[in-house]
């Protein structure tokens, strides 16, 4: 391992940018930068595939050799298909060692387009129309997974399409399927047969971000943002060659695709894959362990559920002594969830905050600093990160002072050049380059970033993104609904659950059991299923006659917190909860107690402050009349 001491702070990050970024970057491509790193490690494991992530299973191992032969031959199978460096390849498929050479590939070829197979055929399509895919790699027929059947029931709906290429089935050249695993040796393995020569600017893949339904925003990264993205990281977390990297995370993910795989692998570390469904595995969760204890991983993680997940499983007298750190994005994070992690493992558990516009990363918890619980680090390098005041998202000249929170804008080489459909970047991106990321946060002294909330209207369930209009589209077309809201309610597994309010038509008579029964039929997106379904008078109104979301999403919270906190009554107190706006935390919940407990006070409060402790973005505040 490396003796090289870990960041610490911005100081560290200003010492990474004495020279400008251009002069720094190790490589114009993602395929350059694979290839230097085979050159280095060519006999050095780089996959280690564990196919159903059992114990005693015979691992599949790949070297960086052999990797870098299988990506110079998808790549060069996807140019023959037809496919050039204008052209999407998009591809459905599990995490499987395929799925590694096919995203590498197509980006050495033309355009990568992971696209989430768990989707519905119509979004699937959607996805490929509007990325104007030339060729994709589908998971071919499959008792657990039903993406082949998705696939051939919308092949006659994308004309772009020249063809297709089967994973794990047989093909069937006369009608255009191409089997991979048996087409893929008639290729080079040597190198890319297109000669083709790489600029940082050519566009490298297109990520599918937020809601997947009506009009599908397409994220483009250019390779020098993906370059950047894995430089960043393994400088932040110093990623050296003899580490070990669990990854579990998807590749239609950006954290699954340039942390997890790009990161680890051009530096000459190992990624070890278990199994097709990664952290979602259930046999997964149940040995992560000892699959650190037989692997020597250095690093594992997930979304925040899946951290919740692994806490629940004892280490016992498994060795996890080869554990650097634990590793979580893609939602916030309880504190209290944080601090188990920490307890049981015995080493920090840090966080990512990023997003798909910006290249998976934005800020990270530096290694060497204290534990700053809640914080979701400082900037990357080369990053500027500006928190502003609220409604002056177009400029940074309105800045908020430390510890006031605003709008999170960013700038620098991670930065995404805007979406595939260019009138969609309204909002996003302003005009000398910063991204609008929604949410809302602040930074303290020493440039730790807390984020309080979301701008946004997005309800993140378990690291999912769920556009609330998903919801709110369906609900709107039932006769008997005049006006339908969908918000996040807290929860403390899943970060957040939508509920929908719904406002009906003058003398309607359904209930909100038939609403939901109406809803679960009608949403594509099972994530996006509301929990529960309320009729209220009137949903709330601005001035300007918009949805006001907050006052929904503070009942929501308000009726939450009163449930666990019900216990207090047994301890003869009565109480009241309000939630609502708080101007330097975002969301301050109230809890009002009155009575004389069995117990001292400073007891009660320690014990209501660790409930909503787990709850992030919410302040709490215990008053006693």
């Amino acid at each position: 391992m490396s003796d090289k001491k870990p960041v610490s702070g911005v100081d560290n990050v200003r010492a990474l940018e004495t020279k400008p970024w251009d002069e720094v970057a190790p490589a114009r491509s993602t395929y350059e930068l694979l290839a230097a790193a085979a050159a280095r490690w060519p006999d050095k494991t780089a996959i280690t595939f564990l196919p159903t992530g059992a114990l005693d299973e015979e691992p599949v191992r790949i070297t960086f050799r052999q990797m870098m032969g299988r990506i110079h031959q998808a790549a060069n199978l996807f140019n023959a298909l037809g496919a050039g460096p204008q052209d999407a390849i998009a591809f459905l498929l599990p995490l499987l060692p395929q799925a590694q050479f096919t995203l590498w590939g197509a980006e050495a070829a033309g355009i990568a387009n992971p696209i989430n197979f768990l989707l519905s055929p119509d979004q699937i399509a959607d996805l490929l129309n509007a990325a104007e895919a030339k060729v994709v790699v589908a998971l071919g027929p499959n008792p657990n997974l039903d993406v082949w059947p998705k696939v051939e029931s919308i092949l006659g709906r994308v004309p772009s399409l020249k063809a297709v290429v089967q994973v794990g089935g047989f093909g069937d050249e006369a009608n255009g399927v191409y089997s991979f695993d048996k087409t893929i040796d008639q290729y080079s393995a040597d190198g890319l047969t297109s000669g083709r020569e790489f600029s940082s600017s050519d566009i490298a893949s297109y990520f599918h971000t937020g809601g997947t339904t009506g009009s599908p925003k397409l994220a483009q990264h250019t390779h020098g943002n993906e370059v950047w993205a894995a430089w960043a990281l393994a400088k932040m977390w110093n990623v050296v060659h003899d580490d070990v990297f669990l990854c579990g995370l998807p590749l239609f993910h950006v954290a699954g695709a340039f942390y997890a795989s790009l990161t680890p692998l051009s530096q000459g570390a190992e990624i070890v894959i278990p199994s097709p469904a990664g952290m979602r595995n259930p046999i997964v969760i149940q040995n992560t362990w000892r699959l650190t204890e037989r692997y020597g991983i250095t690093q594992v993680g997930g979304v925040p559920t899946t951290i919740v997940s692994l806490n629940q499983v004892p280490v016992k007298d498994t060795d996890v002594s080869s554990i650097k750190y634990g590793v979580t994005g893609g939602a916030a994070l309880p504190v209290q969830v944080e601090k188990d992690f920490t307890n049981q493992m015995g080493v920090r558990l840090l966080k990512i905050y990023g997003a798909t516009e910006a290249t998976v990363v934005i800020t990270a918890s530096p290694p060497g600093s204290e534990q700053r619980y809640g914080s979701v680090g400082i900037r990357m390098p080369y990053v500027d990160v500006a928190v502003v005041r609220l409604g002056t998202e177009g400029t940074t000249n309105e800045s908020c002072d430390s510890g006031r929170v605003g709008a999170v804008m960013l700038k620098g080489p991670n930065v995404f050049p805007g979406y595939k459909d260019e009138s969609q970047n309204e909002g996003t991106l302003t005009e000398d380059g910063w991204l609008i990321t929604g949410d809302l946060g602040h930074l303290d002294e020493d440039g730790f970033l807390f984020l309080t909330g979301r701008s946004k209207d997005l309800i993140i369930r378990s690291g999912h993104n769920i556009d609330p209009g998903i919801i709110e589209e369906v609900l709107n077309r039932h006769p008997a609904v005049s006006l339908a809201a969908a918000v996040g309610k807290p929860d403390e597994y899943a970060g957040e659950l939508p509920v929908a309010y719904v406002q009906l038509v003058p003398d309607a008579t359904t209930t909100a059991e038939e609403l939901h029964d109406y809803v679960s039929q009608n949403v594509s997106e099972r994530p996006a299923l509301p929990k529960e379904v309320i009729i209220i008078d009137a949903i709330p109104m601005t001035a300007v006659g918009k949805i006001f979301k907050p006052q929904l999403k503070w009942d929501q919270a308000r009726k939450h917190f009163t449930g666990i906190l019900y216990w207090l009554k047994d301890d003869g107190l009565e109480l009241s909860v309000e939630v609502g706006e708080s101007k330097t935390h975002g969301t301050l919940c109230r809890v009002t107690l009155s009575g004389n407990p069995s117990r001292p006070r400073a007891l009660v409060e320690d014990e209501i402050t660790a409930c909503l402790n787990k709850y992030p973005y919410i302040k709490s505040e215990v008053v006693w009349q």
